[in-house]
């Protein structure tokens, strides 16, 4: 059985056979859905057909299937990107949906470490492991409610270093099964170590899944900290808080930061009880105790978001270390750092942050606008060049902006030696199934909206202005896809060694074709 699509004959009789009639979607609501993230792709092909593998072997089986039969393929996480990563780039393309990889397969406490089925989310992961004690040396994104651990492995995250990814299962175009690091070893091989001859595991890192289709993923452990402090300091000046950021990260104390600009400040007020109730639950259970949960929930009652209501800019900070005397000691040691120019308010919203770690409400603004962000990531020393930018970009499009009703703000933060900046742009629009599919009944709220291709029209050029100001700037990104200049910002050497390696594991190019800048 075969169906006529895009000039290629679907193999429907070869897929079903693979993994079943009812995991093989073809009606164009699904095509639709599965072949669009969060941004705006309009011109880009559906995918002929959407296979929902249940195992690494099923995808070896698909991937030699789309292979000789021409089609392209295209692996899909969470689905809450925004740079393309799995959009089809040319007719005739299969999309996998990953999500029935979401196993958790071995949680071993003595060599700390987690395998879990690329399709199993940072939250699933992180309500396993926190009863243990334990959690990935990794932090998840904060949509890890939705975001999978395969994904961020495919798109990096951020800020923070790749490091704890140990070893992955990888499955290559050709059907090959490949598992890097120590896992690799032939006899008695365990997933502890990354570090066995050349990196494997670095190399299908960020690879928006162009080199192979990830299917597990091997993460080290750490134990959670017994001592955590926080504090949240507002600032006059964005130039305050930039400085403020760059003294803590020359200061050698372990410290997570989160800068914001007045419009964050301000939703972050915007908080639903039941959401709030949430966040308050997630407090009390992410404490060391009880009754330290008890009281960090009550200052939060106490405080609420609302001591950001009137805050220019803001920086709130979690400063982990062994016990809770050590840590209040670390953040007692970074106060000096912002005398003089800041001032302490209720750190309502880094205690809330611990509490409630992920969430998915952020796709939409607080009133369900649509939302799309752009970033780049930086040394220290370039992050005040970056904000003065960002902000002259934005003070010279000011009137178009605000003739088209579009809200900007942006957001800084940092774990580590580098930092990430995100400006991101609300506005009205229409909401898409991707967005009623993640929101659920709170999409409700939001199907009314109509569509605003002029608003939308104002958005994508400014992001893509701000994309080649990152560019200029010499950032680096997560999260590459289709969207970022990769290839084409790369010294000649060093694009031919990636074109090298992409032909060697997929030479006939059917792997996420145009991620990277790659055929």
């Amino acid at each position: 059985m075969t169906a006529a699509s895009n000039g290629r004959e679907l193999p429907l009789l070869e897929l079903t056979k693979i993994v079943g009639a009812r995991h093989v979607l073809t009606d164009r609501a699904s095509r639709e859905l599965y072949s669009r993230d969060v941004y705006f792709w309009d011109e880009a092909p559906l995918a002929d057909a959407v296979v929902q593998p249940g195992s690494a072997q099923e995808i070896a089986a698909v991937l030699q299937v789309a292979r000789a039969r021409g089609f392209a393929v295209a692996p899909r996480g969470g689905g809450v990107s925004y740079t393309g990563g799995y959009v089809p780039a040319r007719a005739a393309t299969l999309m996998l949906d990953m999500l029935r990889l979401d196993h958790i397969h071995e949680i071993n406490s003595q060599d700390h470490y987690v395998t879990v089925g690329a399709a199993c989310t940072w939250q699933q992961l992180d309500e396993a492991l926190r009863p243990l004690g334990l959690r990935p040396a990794l932090k998840g994104p904060i949509s890890g409610s939705h975001a999978t651990v395969g994904g961020t492995a495919s798109q990096n995250t951020g800020s923070a270093s790749m490091a704890p990814f140990l070893s992955l299962e990888v499955v290559l175009a050709d059907g090959r099964i490949v598992h890097t690091g120590s896992a690799g070893i032939a006899h008695g091989g365990a997933p502890f170590s990354r570090c066995y001859g050349p990196d494997l595991t670095g190399l299908f890192l960020g690879d928006t899944g162009a080199f192979g289709v990830k299917t597990r993923c091997t993460l080290a452990l750490e134990m959670i900290p017994a001592g955590v402090a926080f504090a949240s300091v507002a600032f006059p000046t964005l130039a305050d808080l930039t400085e403020v950021m760059s003294r803590i990260g020359q200061s050698g104390i372990r410290c997570h930061m989160l800068g914001m600009d007045p419009v964050k400040n301000r939703s972050a007020t915007k908080v639903g009880v039941r959401e709030g109730l949430k966040t308050l639950a997630g407090v009390v259970q992410s404490a060391g105790s009880v009754l330290t949960g008890l009281r960090q929930a009550a200052a939060i009652a106490v405080a609420g978001q609302s001591v950001l209501a009137d805050v220019p800019w803001s920086l709130h900070l979690t400063v982990e270390n062994h016990d809770q005397v050590a840590a209040d000691h670390a953040l007692d040691a970074l106060r000096p750092l912002w005398a003089g120019r800041g001032q302490d308010v209720a750190p309502s919203v880094p205690v809330a942050l611990r509490g409630r770690p992920y969430s998915i409400r952020g796709i939409v603004g607080p009133q369900g606008e649509r939302w799309i962000p752009v970033h780049g990531i930086f040394p220290p020393s370039r992050l005040a060049q970056a904000v003065s930018d960002i902000e002259s970009l934005f003070r010279r499009h000011a009137q178009r902006l605000s003739a088209n009703n579009i809200e900007h703000s942006f957001i800084v933060t940092s774990s580590g030696p580098t930092v990430l900046v995100e400006p991101m742009f609300y506005w009205s629009d229409v909401v898409g199934p991707l967005h009623a599919r993640v929101l659920g009944a709170k999409f409700d709220r939001f199907a009314h909206h109509q569509a605003n291709p002029t608003a939308r029209a104002v958005v994508m050029e400014l992001r893509r202005e701000l994309a080649e100001l990152f560019r200029g700037l010499g950032a680096v990104h997560s999260q590459i896809g289709k969207y970022y200049l990769f290839a084409g910002n790369l010294q000649p050497d060093t694009l031919s060694v990636l074109q090298d390696i992409k032909r060697t594991l997929d030479p006939d190019a059917c792997l996420n074709p145009g991620n990277l800048g790659l055929p």
